[in-house]
């Protein structure tokens, strides 16, 4: 791989899509314009072998935001050394590692994915319903209770349109990838900690109530090699990913 050129692939948050990319303006969307975005649903195998195909020379950098920190841990060892480095940034740890959901704002989808199919797809088809019809107020929605440096980005309009995309994404163009991944989230998969060998770094806000500190914490505890977990006063779920494209996107 020597001499080949460092690439970055990011997995987004879900509900989430590229536009998380493009949301914080354009001076972001154009560091950040040659990220490969990985195509999701639950199948880490097909999704490391897909990558490697499409990336086929060069070492990786993966990048996950939020319920994508479960993505990029898990396909990390199937891609091997080719993984140079995994930054994860409000990252979602396994469930199992503490107890998290009574202080998590999605804990009603987490719930009902634990509860079973038949509850998760009935939520969901709800979910769906309203992004179809009003996505930019279930954005808004969303955002309602913003905490930090997250309450400036509810009130950008172009952060909310971005976001109100990515509710279209998962929700209606990728419904099935978006259950399917959503479902191994929720199972225990803290097995799958204990084959990640590459350097882990971590990005927490400090007023983060999607992934809370204290889950980046376990999560840092429960890998094989500790990682370095920077602590951003002041910032929550969404300000902490726009603070590490602004810092480390180039």
């Amino acid at each position: 791989m020597t001499g080949s050129p460092l690439r970055t692939v990011y997995f987004h948050g879900l509900p989430g899509s590229a536009a998380e990319l493009a949301g914080f303006g354009p001076e972001i969307a154009g560091r950040t314009a040659g990220f490969h975005v990985a195509a999701r649903g639950g199948d880490f195998p097909r999704l490391a072998a897909g990558l490697a195909a499409r990336l086929p020379e060069g070492a990786l950098r993966l990048v996950g935001f939020s319920l994508g920190a479960q993505a990029a841990l898990r396909v990390a060892p199937l891609l091997g050394e080719r993984v140079t480095r995994i930054d994860l940034v409000s990252p979602a740890a396994p469930l199992q590692l503490g107890v998290f959901l009574k202080g998590m704002a999605g804990a009603p989808v987490f719930r009902a994915a634990l509860a079973g199919r038949r509850a998760f797809a009935a939520l969901t088809l709800v979910q769906a319903q309203v992004a179809r019809h009003a996505p930019e107020r279930m954005a808004a929605a969303l955002m309602a209770k913003a905490r930090g440096e997250d309450r400036a980005l509810a009130a950008d309009p172009r952060f909310i349109a971005a976001l109100a995309q990515s509710l279209r994404h998962s929700l209606l163009d990728s419904r099935e990838a978006y259950m399917a991944e959503i479902r191994a989230y929720v199972a225990d998969w803290r097995p799958d900690l204990a084959r990640v060998q590459q350097p882990v770094s971590i990005w927490q806000g400090s007023e983060d109530d999607w992934t809370p500190p204290a889950m980046a914490e376990a999560l840092a505890a429960a890998l094989p090699h500790r990682p370095q977990v920077t602590v951003l006063p002041g910032l929550s779920h969404f300000s902490t990913l726009r603070h590490y494209l602004e810092a480390e996107a180039a």
